[in-house]
């Protein structure tokens, strides 16, 4: 391959066996499904995990994808199922992180306000059912569009509809009492 490649020629050439193919896939998505898993989880060892686990069930597996969707969205469906699936084994922990970053923000009130607002939103994404903190995280965080979200957790697009809207109607809910503290 002279430029860079597609997915569906990555994907075909690791259908044919190429790992190197495969892994271009892996540097492509590793990122961006780590971010994913993250929102979905709260936990960054837990998202790493299951973030390689999907790419071990992606290559796995690579044989019989299809191609009716894209590789992204197929590679998101199975990190949504491992860690739905995490999710119903075992209750969440939240995992503190050895050091602290500096602040980004000039002034330290500033950078205190906005982590109360993330530690806020955080909160609530995790009280949402996993099904709708899902369709909301591809949709919003990952971009993803209703047909790609939707192609993702094996739903209709309807459905993905109605799971986001629900999911901001909760969202606005268990957010509501740090909206009356003024943290969001």
């Amino acid at each position: 391959m002279t430029g860079p490649a597609d997915d569906r020629e990555l994907v075909r050439a690791a259908q044919a066996g190429g790992l190197s193919a495969f892994e271009e896939l892996v540097r492509r998505h590793q990122r961006p499904l780590f971010g994913y898993l993250y929102r979905m989880c709260g936990n960054p060892a837990e998202a790493e995990e299951l973030a390689q686990q999907a790419f071990v069930r992606a290559w796995g597996g690579i044989g019989r994808f299809r191609g009716e969707a894209s590789f992204k969205t197929w590679l998101y469906r199975i990190a949504t199922n491992l860690c739905i699936n995490r999710a119903t084994r075992r209750k969440p922990t939240v995992e503190l992180p050895e050091s602290l970053p500096a602040p980004e923000a000039s002034e330290p009130a500033e950078s205190y306000a906005r982590a109360r607002r993330v530690a806020a939103v955080r909160a609530a994404l995790e009280q949402l059912p996993a099904d709708q903190r899902a369709a909301l995280v591809l949709v919003e965080y990952e971009e993803m569009s209703y047909r790609e979200a939707a192609r993702a957790l094996r739903r209709s697009v309807r459905a993905v509809d109605s799971l986001i809207f629900r999911a901001r109607q909760n969202l606005r809910r268990l957010l509501e009492p740090a909206r009356r503290k003024g943290i969001v």
